[in-house]
């Protein structure tokens, strides 16, 4: 058995396969993948203590995407970026991974409709680690978002042919051969091909693993687990103009597969998931096999539960909940009505440049004013997203979020996390002890030359005197 060493966080990987395929980038990409690299070896090293955990639990861990690829294909930190750690679970183990990311400081991200959406409905739930710049983690059931998938999918799918890889201390799991193609060419086509990167993963995992490829065994698998369509979606848009992926027999196979409506028209909906929700519900709902599944999701998607409703509407008086189911269904009207939104709301989620999920003013608030009152849950709400300044423009002041400079509608809503939230701080105050001890440093200095000054000056009288 062959055995290599990856550069990423000291990585051992027992495999037969040959040394893995490296792509020389041009002079003028080292410093960018000096960049990517870095951001890649602190999120290896942060994967290194999960798996660690996991493993002392005795929680099987599947790593894939990015981290995956790291691991097996690449020796070149920086050869294929990473936006974030998609770690793959068994649905019975949810609640233990949950207790251990969280002992290891992860926070969870955008709230789901209901308590019981993830692992039911849901196909992964978002967590984030660290303030500053988060590690975000997918933590994953299944590998894809259409609901139409979770019930074609064996339970086993990418589990029974996993293999095993040591990186440091703790080991972790990786689909196989085949199975990481299907995933890689699955995963494009449910995202629409939206980025080149995922179409580069598909040819150069082919170009280092062709000869290894069990094309049989690759058709076999996709057919058994309903994924034949979206699979040659994947694989001919990564041939693209060059022709095809594989042995002509291996396409002829593909190209004969009819794939029936439901099949396709959830491929063809799945990119537009994220801008058309109806759209989602109604053709999970279409596409969706078993008929009660499908009534308890449509159930779970119109009466969401209080945690979820709780971002809708922040007042809290008797008849809330009904109210922020109200206003949940005539919000695509509201929003229209300029001003009566920001009343309502006051503040919303969304993505923060560089920094995960933020909170942003819908209205002015004046020095002094209060944002959100009277509301702070135990999971902290929407408040728990507010990201780190030293600078703040607003303060946590017991239930309260108050406004401590002028903010404007659109504007980031900032909170002063503490001293250990960032090194700016802390780094001050190191300046100011650096100066402190300079300052004291020099004023010994100038008071031994103000006595060597005067030894020198009462010398000079003494030799004068006598003369």
């Amino acid at each position: 058995m062959a055995s290599k060493t990856s550069i990423l966080s000291g990585v051992a990987i027992e495999d037969t396969a040959a040394a893995p395929c490296s792509v020389e980038g041009a002079i003028s990409t080292f410093h960018f993948r000096d960049v990517v690299g870095l951001r890649n070896l602190r999120m290896m090293h942060f994967l290194e203590r999960v798996a660690l955990r996991f493993n002392r639990a005795g929680v099987p861990l599947m790593v894939l995407k990015g981290a995956a690829l790291n691991l097996t294909l690449h020796d070149d930190p920086g050869a294929r970026p990473m936006g974030d750690l998609d770690l793959l679970i068994r649905p019975e183990h949810v609640q233990q991974a949950v207790r251990i990311l969280e002992a290891l400081g992860c926070r969870y991200g955008e709230p789901l409709l209901r308590e019981d959406f993830f692992p039911r409905f849901h196909y992964e739930r978002e967590l984030n680690a660290g303030v500053i710049h988060p590690v975000r983690i997918d933590l994953h059931v299944r590998p894809f978002r259409p609901l139409r998938y979770a019930r074609i999918m064996p339970a086993e799918a990418f589990w029974q042919r996993a293999r095993s890889v040591r990186m440091g201390r703790a080991r972790v799991l990786v689909p196989s051969v085949e199975e990481m193609l299907i995933h890689l060419a699955v995963h494009s086509a449910v995202h629409g091909h939206g980025r080149a990167l995922w179409l580069e993963d598909i040819r150069q995992w082919v170009a280092c693993h062709g000869d290894r490829l069990d094309w049989r065994r690759l058709l076999d698998t996709a057919r058994a687990w309903g994924l034949t369509w979206p699979m040659r979606s994947g694989l001919r848009a990564a041939a693209g103009e060059a022709g095809s992926l594989g042995p002509d027999w291996v396409w002829a196979e593909l190209d004969a597969k009819r794939a029936g409506w439901r099949d396709r028209l959830a491929l063809w909906h799945a990119p537009r998931d994220a801008i058309c929700p109806f759209g989602q519900v109604l053709v999970n709902a279409l596409c969706t096999p078993g008929r009660w599944f499908v009534l308890a999701y449509l159930a779970a998607v119109m009466l969401p539960g209080r945690t979820h409703m709780a971002d809708w509407y922040p007042r809290r008086h008797r008849g809330w909940l009904a109210t922020a189911y109200l206003l949940r269904a005539t919000a695509p009207v509201l929003r229209r009505i300029p001003g009566l939104w920001a009343w309502l709301n006051r503040v919303e989620t969304r993505p923060s440049r560089g920094q995960g999920l933020g909170v942003f003013a819908l209205g002015n608030f004046r020095p002094g004013e209060v944002i959100i009152g009277g509301q702070v849950r135990s999971d902290g709400g929407r408040l728990r997203h507010l990201t780190h300044s030293c600078r703040p423009n607003a303060r946590l002041a017991g239930a309260e979020l108050v406004a401590l400079k002028t903010i404007l509608a659109g504007q980031e809503i900032t909170v002063d996390h503490g001293e250990h939230a960032c090194s700016c701080r802390r780094q001050s105050a190191e300046d100011r002890n650096e100066q402190h001890r300079f300052r004291g440093d020099r004023q010994q200095v100038g008071s031994v030359q103000r006595q060597q000054v005067g030894s020198v000056q009462r010398s000079d009288n003494v030799s004068r005197s006598g003369r």
